[in-house]
């Protein structure tokens, strides 16, 4: 089967939760099928409360590669919000045009066929105009909170509407089918989600946590005490509240407490719900019976299930009412005991109460502190029954690998159904005058050669229409170029060679040109701080579109001498023999927004230059550069570096263990066109 490239625009890790997980789980799946996945995010930017904790042998979990199907997954994160950049007034944080940006140039450099966006803000949006831009179809999926929650704010229902009708398919649950066609998504583009399996990471024999490892602390602050596998150990994981029954669990823990039981309570929390969860701890008298874990990421959750003799899952009176997490599943999955609300036991399935030996323990509602302590009281008493219960939850709510497997496959027909590659959506671009496209790009040389080599701008019309400006001009450099030698201009060969290329330089960087890198190779990681000891550590990279050239002659004097409608006629050599002959190095670059960027530089600037390619730290570039190792040698390399980083030649890139180039590589930096060349060879 012909592997797919499939752009997915939404949550991921390190960003916790159901909608991450699902993301994460199917990005996977598709890959480990064949097909080549680039998740758009900004989960690198999660607030410290939801963020995963990751680790250097999560890397190649978090981009997994199946070198047998020749998939793999790649994620791309936005760049980073930088005020003296991006503020603007109101000040707000750009997020839907940061994604979408982004996705759109991923969609463009990979070829992706499909576009999938998970969770309508900011994905939704954000996937929806990059569908719009690169002419790919877009699938939207929706969680709980944003279709009953974030939807049913009028100053955001208009859009994501909008978005839900006119996309190519929207994926949704039976019974909310009709709420879609109800809001004017055509019948025929609303799709059922395929039922959701979990991974086969999740099973009875994975490997307990090594709950020392990764301890933060206790409820009080503190280094834990020891975890003690022999002792019960009551756990809970995901987000802290009290629609989650999370106090509600502290309190019946505590009741515990003071009859004298022995228990360790495992909170995989996260160092900042830790400490929201800490004065309840204290007030419960749970501070050092508990261990505060870090948020682990995805594919480390079934090993903390089965560290706990049991889990619970309280969620009660939760206000999205269709939200429908799998936190149940994973525990049973795993063969570990798990205490569950009433209000998910329903959505499990499970709501008919407990029988020993098959169903979790169901709690109808947590508040009921009696209920939930009699239920907690017995996992405490007789650890050996509740993995017994545990043992046998797994037979009954686990599934099998083969799940998982239908699940993925099930999507990739959905995706490959709806995949289809770029449509051109207004054709070729319709064919201009060669005289006007020129007098647009090149004016001053088309005035010039307009008057002292007619006959040139009558052959070279007669090669073609001009359909692209930047293509046009390029080729009429080359077309000059090639016939000097028995041209008019033959008497003047040596400068006009450099003129046509200083002209073709200044089209090449003043033109976005069509399937062109992204501008930078890595995203900028400084953030505009000037350039001094904080940016050691980071990798200064030079723009992919700056490069510089050599001339023998400083032509650019030519061009307002050419441009003038008032001087003498440039139909004479004058202009030609007045130039001056010097060596110039000019480096030219084209920016994100066409400001025209030329620099005349010295050859230690260069030098400078080439040995910014992502490959040396800051501080090795300038204990390279540095023609001795005193202070005014440094000083002066990092001013030089200050002034190449304000006009946007460098940027400053951060290597993470995890994701490796921190917030993604947009190319790939080993591989910066060469410092030294030229749009005409």
């Amino acid at each position: 089967m012909i592997p797919m490239r499939v752009c997915i625009v939404g949550k991921y890790p390190p960003i916790e939760g159901g909608v991450s997980s699902s993301t994460y789980w199917l990005a996977r799946g598709l890959a480990a099928r064949g097909h080549e996945v680039h998740v758009v995010t900004n989960a690198d930017e999660v607030d410290d409360r939801y963020r995963i904790t990751l680790g250097p042998r999560d890397a190649p979990l978090m981009q997994p590669e199946f070198p047998g199907t020749g998939g793999r997954v790649r994620v791309h994160g936005v760049e980073s919000f930088a005020r003296r950049a991006m503020a603007h007034i109101p000040v707000a944080d750009p997020y839907v045009t940061r994604l979408s940006s982004l996705a759109t140039d991923v969609v463009r450099r990979h070829g992706c066929e499909v576009v999938l966006a998970y969770y309508f803000e900011p994905y939704g949006v954000a996937g929806w105009l990059a569908s719009r831009w690169t002419g790919r179809p877009l699938i939207v999926k929706h969680a709980g909170s944003d279709l009953d929650r974030l939807a049913g704010v009028p100053g955001l229902a208009t859009a994501y509407k909008e978005v839900l009708r006119s996309a190519d398919a929207v994926v949704t649950r039976r019974h909310l089918v009709r709420r879609f066609a109800g809001m004017g998504v055509p019948p025929g583009r609303i799709v059922l989600d395929p039922p959701y399996a979990l991974a086969p990471a999740f099973h009875p024999g994975a490997e307990p946590l090594d709950v020392d490892a990764v301890a933060l602390r206790d409820g009080e602050g503190n280094r834990p005490r020891p975890f003690d596998p022999a002792v019960p150990a009551i756990g809970v994981y995901g987000k802290v509240g009290e629609t989650k029954g999370t106090f509600d669990l502290v309190r019946a823990l505590g009741r515990l407490a003071a009859e004298g039981r022995s228990f360790t309570f495992l909170a995989m929390v996260g160092g900042p719900m830790g400490e929201l969860l800490a004065p309840a701890l204290r007030d419960a008298g749970l501070a050092k019976r508990t261990i505060i874990l870090p948020y682990l990421p995805n594919w480390r959750v079934p090993s903390f299930i089965r560290a706990c003799t049991a889990v619970c899952f309280l969620e009660r009176d939760f206000p999205v009412a269709i939200h429908g997490p799998v936190v149940a599943r994973e525990v049973m999955a795993c063969g570990t005991c798990l205490v569950l609300s009433g209000e998910i036991a329903d959505k499990q399935g499970h709501g008919d109460g407990p029988r020993p030996g098959e169903n979790p323990l169901v709690v109808g509602d947590p508040k009921d502190g009696d209920a939930l302590t009699a239920a907690l009281r017995w996992v405490v008493d007789d650890p050996e029954g509740a993995r017994r219960l545990g043992a046998a939850g797994a037979q009954t709510g686990g599934g099998t690998p083969g799940d998982f497997e239908a699940y993925v496959a099930a999507w990739e027909d959905l995706l490959r159904h709806h995949a289809r590659p770029k449509a051109a959506a207004d054709g070729p671009a319709a064919p201009g005058d060669v005289e006007d496209v020129l007098g647009l790009v090149a004016p001053s040389l088309l005035r010039y050669v307009r008057a002292s080599w007619p006959s040139a701008v009558e052959e070279f019309a007669a090669t073609g229409p001009a359909t692209d400006p930047a293509s046009c001009g390029l080729r009429f450099c080359a077309f000059l170029a090639g016939r000097l030698a028995s041209g008019p201009l033959a008497g003047y060969a040596p400068v006009v060679r450099d003129a046509l290329r200083y002209q073709a330089a200044r089209i090449h960087a003043s033109h976005d040109m069509p399937d062109a890198p992204p501008p930078y190779a890595v995203v900028d990681r400084l953030g505009g701080r000037p350039v001094g000891g904080d940016a050691d550590g980071l990798y200064p990279v030079r723009a992919v579109t700056a490069w510089a050239e050599r001339f023998e002659h400083d032509v650019a004097a030519l061009f307002p001498v050419w441009a003038d409608p008032a001087g003498r006629s440039p139909a004479d050599g004058e202009a030609f023999r007045s130039v001056t002959a010097r060596p110039m190095l000019v480096l030219f670059q084209r920016l994100p927004n066409l400001i025209p960027r030329e620099l005349e530089i010295d050859e230690r600037t260069l030098e400078l230059l080439s040995r910014c390619d992502g490959s040396l730290t800051t501080g090795e570039v300038v204990a390279a550069t540095a023609s001795d190792a005193g202070p005014e040698a440094r000083a002066a390399v990092l001013a030089a570096l200050d002034r190449l980083y304000r006009l946007g030649v460098i940027v400053f890139g951060e290597t993470d263990p995890v994701l490796g180039w921190r917030k993604g590589a947009r190319s790939d930096p080993a591989a910066l066109p060469p410092l030294l060349r030229s749009p005409l060879g």
